[in-house]
Parts: C-alpha cells; structure tokens; sequence
C-alpha cells in the first residue's frame, strides 16, 4: 500500500494545499480515498470536508485571480452557504471545473497538519 493510500481525504486536502490553492473539483477528487465511488454520495461528503476544513479553521474560502487569494468577506455559515448553493444549483451532478464556486487556502494550521501527514509518510517503511 503506497503512502497517500494511508491518508484521509482531509489530509489530501491539506497536503496538497502546501503547494496550490484548492477548488472543489479537487476535494472532489480528495474523497476518492474515502472509498465512495457513488457520485452523489461523493459530493456530499465533499461539501462537508469543505465545511469541515473551514469550520476548523484549516483553510480559508476566497477567490483567486492574478494577484493571489483573496478570502471572501463572508462568515463561516454564509461562506458554507454559497458553496453548497452554488454547487447545487450550477453544478448538481457534475465536477466543478478548476475555479469553479470556491477557492481554499491552507491557513498556518492547516499547512502544520499537512507537514505533519508528510512527515508520518516520510518515516512510513
């Protein structure tokens, strides 16, 4: 069994959030590693990974466009609102594209949880 076989969805998440900004479709494919292969099922564990890495504070919701990532000015609820809204309504049954409804940025502690899972898989025989 390789390594990121051994992590959770959220810690995918994360550990690919030390490089990039996440969108949707990316979580989307995060949860692969839950086992759900029914595509509705799937969403919905995706939009609460989303909701639980913003209500925990490990990555922020924003926009990005050439200057970078810029967190929306939104509360936690209305943000977790408009994402599941917005993925309902535009999206229901398809992956988002890249960019499409959110964009997510690790905060300082969601980037120490993903150095930690790298560390584990880096010590993994």
């Amino acid at each position: 069994m390789s390594d990121i076989e051994d992590r959770t969805p959220r810690e995918d998440v994360l550990v690919g959030g030390l490089d990039d900004w996440a969108d949707a479709g990316w979580v989307y494919s995060s949860a692969r590693l839950a086992g759900i292969v029914n595509a509705e099922s799937r969403r919905i564990l995706t939009i609460g990974l989303i909701a639980e890495l913003i209500v925990e504070g490990l990555m922020i919701p924003g926009d990005v466009d050439e200057q970078g990532h810029h967190p929306w000015t939104l509360s936690r609820g209305e943000a977790l609102e408009r994402i599941t809204r917005e993925w309902l309504s535009e999206w229901r049954d398809e992956i988002p594209t890249p960019g499409a409804i959110v964009w997510l940025e690790n905060t300082e502690t969601g980037d120490a949880i993903a150095r930690s899972v790298l560390a584990r898989e880096s010590d993994a025989p």
